[in-house]
């Protein structure tokens, strides 16, 4: 993936969180799609080892935010299959030129999803300062036009120096947004206490340009299109991506006493909506 990407993706984000927040978007009422479900792509983490090399593919090495983690691929110390769960290791050792190692797993080239859709992760969380997971979609077109204008739709961030919070946010390129950006955030976020305990499903369905996110039955971020965005941007096909990273722009200071930690997930389906 292009080292550059996502390059000033938390470095107004503290704006974006007041923005998220503002009572117009929290007391907006969201309710789920209507229309019918057909399962069209799962992933049940049923075998052991590396995780499918049919499904996922690896991004390498330093990549973004400057993070401290070094990505690495497909080794099983970070990145593997047990009892039923995927398990995205994040370790505190020397790693190349790294002091610290981690996964970053992704569907790109092998799996992209297009139409109404809605995705469902079950997952449990890592926890401390430093720590950053997450599960997200970007335009299959990534390649090709790169970062922003791809779009990027946040299902799940978490951060160790917020407890108990997690974040939903898309970016996406924008012809009013203010350089050298290039592109616009706007999103929400959901407190719960048993992240870290418990599985919670964390998703995202998308019905023409209208993009919603929720964590079990909890719908609580949604929007459209806006007139001014990269064409296509929020219906073209996407990929998922899942991810621990460290320290970072956003993950910021990190404390060595938490590693290792273990990012799981149960288990992932995705629905085409008819």
């Amino acid at each position: 993936m292009n080292s550059i990407l996502r390059p000033f993706h938390y470095l107004l984000i503290a704006g974006l969180m007041i923005v998220s927040i503002l009572p117009s978007v929290a007391q907006t009422k969201i309710t789920p799609s209507a229309k019918k479900k057909k399962l069209i792509w799962k992933e049940e983490f049923n075998y052991k080892g590396l995780p499918d090399s049919t499904k996922w593919d690896y991004e390498t090495g330093f990549v973004r935010n400057k993070e401290k983690q070094y990505y690495t691929r497909a080794r099983i110390e970070n990145s593997y299959v047990k009892k039923g769960k995927l398990v995205i290791e994040s370790k505190k050792e020397k790693y190349k030129d790294a002091e610290y190692t981690s996964a970053s797993i992704n569907t790109l080239g092998k799996q992209h999803f297009s139409g109404d859709f809605r995705i469902e992760i079950r997952a449990k969380l890592p926890f401390g300062k430093g720590i950053w997971p997450a599960l997200w979609m970007m335009g299959s077109n990534r390649p090709q036009v790169g970062w922003p204008k791809c779009a990027e739709f946040d299902i799940m961030e978490f951060v160790g120096h917020t407890p108990s919070t997690v974040y939903g946010t898309f970016h996406w390129w924008d012809s009013e947004a203010v350089k050298p950006n290039t592109h616009k955030s706007k999103g929400n976020n959901v407190k719960l206490d048993d992240i870290h305990e418990k599985y919670h499903v964390y998703g995202l369905e998308r019905e023409g340009d209208k993009i919603t996110v929720f964590i079990d039955k909890n719908y609580y971020f949604s929007m459209s299109a806006p007139a001014t965005a990269y064409k296509d941007s929020f219906t073209s096909p996407v990929y998922l991506l899942i991810n621990t990273a460290i320290g970072g722009s956003w993950g910021g200071e990190i404390d060595d006493s938490i590693f290792p930690q273990k990012f799981y997930v149960d288990y992932i389906r995705v629905f085409q909506l008819k």
